[in-house]
């Protein structure tokens, strides 16, 4: 099956904005290939239905949601509540879906409901509810970010791929800022790209790295307040403390097509989530291929996905063992440089583009539609 010429409806657990992560991400590059795609926020109660053109032949679709807690009633009644408001966004849509493809198990489990002759489900994070079962069981077939996500899956005897994240075309040429924004260029620069009020955020940890590295600066990008990622506001003392020292700077949210200019200026990266502990769920960040794409040192917690790949990612099995693997890597980062090194994290980041995700996902879809496995 080619992944052109197609009417593709994506359903998202984030919704539209300024922060874009994987579903964004493929939603504008399938719309790049002459697709029309409807991007699907997350219902909502204090909107009305309406749609925005985002760009050629991407739009995101709000629609109100007038019943709450349908996912407590059994399933085949939510069928019939979930095909009025399916019914719903066909007239707003007013094509016939060739592709559904979920990215969270919540709206729409009944995926025939859309009458699509393919129906995805395609999991980039862990989702603790049992009715991400029933859409594992109703899909035709089922992608995933890691294999931990796809052992979730395992008792359905359907077809599945492992899919990496991917990385937008933005960070293969990244230019310059026309301004710095770096306030100390003699001191080591540190990035941090996320959602602060992440609740796997290891805030114990990054703050004692913070309080021990004084000579160095710490620059958070990412939303630290109510965004399209979440509007829940975890991890308000943390952020209160990066608010009160004098190494950190918060840069807020930037548009991802500016992304790379920023990593450009910083001289290391730190993933500090309670990778140790929450294996699954950290099992591969978003972040990670565009960290890599910069050929620049990146100090981690534990990612089982890039586990084989400790000579390049300075990895902790323990979360206790990060500040002093981060003072390790700090104090002789010249090691970490080497030409080799740069090399191969680029060259990982660059065979990952979403572009060669989609090749990817063609090839075996069209696989298997040739040998009509579904």
């Amino acid at each position: 099956m080619l992944l052109s010429d197609k009417v593709i409806l994506i359903l998202s657990p984030e919704s539209w904005g300024d922060n874009h992560v994987s579903k964004h991400h493929y939603a504008l590059e399938l719309a790049k290939r002459n697709n029309k795609v409807y991007f699907l926020n997350p219902t909502q109660v204090q909107v009305g239905d309406q749609i925005d053109v985002i760009s050629d032949g991407l739009f995101v679709i709000n629609y109100k949601l007038k019943i709450r807690g349908l996912n407590r009633l059994p399933l085949s009644f939510r069928k019939t509540f979930q095909n009025h408001y399916a019914k719903k966004l066909m007239k707003i849509i007013k094509h016939n879906i060739d592709i559904l493809w979920s990215f969270e198990p919540y709206s729409f489990q009944y995926s025939s409901i859309f009458g699509s002759p393919l129906a995805i489900y395609h999991p980039v994070d862990i989702h603790k509810t049992k009715v991400e079962k029933e859409i594992g069981k109703l899909s035709h077939v089922i992608f995933g970010s890691s294999d931990r996500i796809l052992n979730r899956f395992s008792e359905f005897d359907k077809p599945k791929l492992k899919v990496n994240h991917g990385l937008s075309d933005n960070f293969l040429n990244p230019t310059k800022l026309k301004k710095s924004f770096i306030v100390n260029p003699d001191k080591k620069n540190i990035g941090l790209i996320g959602n602060l009020h992440y609740p796997f955020l290891d805030c114990d940890t990054l703050s004692y790295i913070i309080k021990n590295n004084s000579q160095v600066d710490f620059y958070f990008i990412g939303p630290f307040g109510s965004s399209n990622l979440s509007n829940s506001l975890n991890n308000k003392e943390f952020v209160e403390f990066l608010n009160s020292v004098s190494n950190v700077y918060l840069l807020g949210s930037k548009p991802s097509k500016d992304l790379p200019s920023y990593l450009f200026e910083l001289d290391l990266f730190l993933i500090c989530y309670t990778g140790d502990k929450n294996i699954d769920e950290m099992a591969n960040p978003h972040k990670m291929l565009e960290y890599l794409s910069t050929g620049k040192p990146i100090v981690s917690h534990y990612i089982d996905e890039y586990r084989q790949y400790k000579d390049l990612i300075c990895m902790a099995n323990d979360n206790k063992d990060l500040p002093d693997l981060f003072s390790l890597v700090i104090n002789n980062l010249d090691d970490y440089y080497l030409s080799h090194l740069v090399y191969k994290r680029q060259n990982i980041a660059q065979n990952n583009t979403y572009s060669l995700q989609i090749d990817r996902i063609e090839k075996f879809l069209f696989n298997l539609f040739q040998n009509n496995e579904f």
